[in-house]
């Protein structure tokens, strides 16, 4: 069965014709609206190839500029670069068309408006693409970290393998592969491990009341400096923090290669180190203790 559907005539009169018969007797109306070439002469073509041309040409050159501007961004993907460069040029080029068509007596008011609408669309669905390519960018300009460099965003803590145009990819130190949004790197907290040569880690230590407080810190200094690891500069410091409810709790600083694998396995020798010194000197390290009282109260307690 043949699908009709209503069309009206000059005089407004209703009446049923088939959907291609329909479509064929609007479509050439529709096109002579948007193309007139009965007055298009010769210069006019001419102008035209011109336009179109000049926007190649001046393509050509924007490509070469925006090639050497990025080649000073350091860490910027050759991916990224490729897009930006031909986006550029395709550009220039998509608007030399418009403007070499109403030479060719073509209307561009609604090639325009298609092409707002297009570029509005491919905005609006890709738009979290648009904000990890612009954050990849930001990032990568900053040089904040590069591949192979050791982070912490997210909650993911790992080497950086690659940056990307969308994303950080992260082998984490329990052996996933982690894939962060480069939007997410960049507004999320970001530590970098392996920012600078060396890092400090911190231990503390809390030792038993009436220990003599010069000799303890005497023997934890020395303790964390001999133990295998630590860097003589910066060198290891040693406070005395604060009393807690069982002990007077030490702040031992001590310096080491920023890897995240070194730092446990260099406070697993400062500890061990720690534990032989304070034996050796008689210290002891506290632990928490409770008086528990049954039946009547001590004769101290009123």
């Amino acid at each position: 069965m043949e699908r009709t559907v209503p069309t009206v005539d000059a005089g407004l009169h209703c009446h049923n014709r088939p959907v291609f018969i329909a479509a064929v007797e609007i479509a050439p109306t529709g096109v002579e609206e948007l193309i007139d070439t009965s007055r298009v002469t010769g210069l006019d073509v001419l102008w035209a190839v011109v336009t179109i041309g000049a926007g190649v040409l001046l393509a050509g050159v924007a490509r070469r500029v925006a090639r050497r501007g990025l080649a000073r961004v350091e860490h910027l993907p050759d991916n990224l670069v490729q897009l930006i460069v031909k986006s550029t040029g395709w550009s220039i080029i998509v608007l030399a068309l418009v403007f070499a068509l109403p030479f060719l007596g073509i209307e561009i008011g609604p090639i325009v408006v298609v092409i707002l609408l297009v570029v509005a669309v491919v905005v609006l669905s890709g738009r979290g693409f648009l904000e990890n390519m612009g954050a990849g960018i930001i990032l990568q300009a900053e040089s904040a970290f590069s591949p192979g460099d050791q982070i912490s965003t997210n909650d993911c803590v790992g080497l950086v393998r690659e940056v990307s145009s969308r994303a950080v990819d992260i082998q984490a130190i329990d052996g996933r592969r982690v894939v962060v949004p480069n939007s997410k790197v960049l507004t999320e907290p970001l530590v970098v491990f392996t920012a600078n040569s060396e890092r400090r880690s911190e231990l503390i230590v809390g030792l038993e009341y009436g220990t003599d407080l010069d000799t303890a810190r005497r023997v934890l200094l020395a303790a964390t400096q001999h133990a295998d690891g630590v860097l003589a500069s910066p060198p290891v410091d040693v406070f005395a923090s604060v009393f807690g409810d069982s002990s007077i709790d030490f702040f031992v600083w001590y310096w080491h290669a920023p890897d995240i694998r070194t730092a446990y396995v260099v406070t697993d020798a400062v500890v061990r180190s720690i534990d032989r010194a304070c034996k050796e000197h008689g210290l002891t390290i506290a632990f928490p203790q409770r008086t528990l009282w049954w039946g009547e109260p001590p004769p101290s307690v009123s």
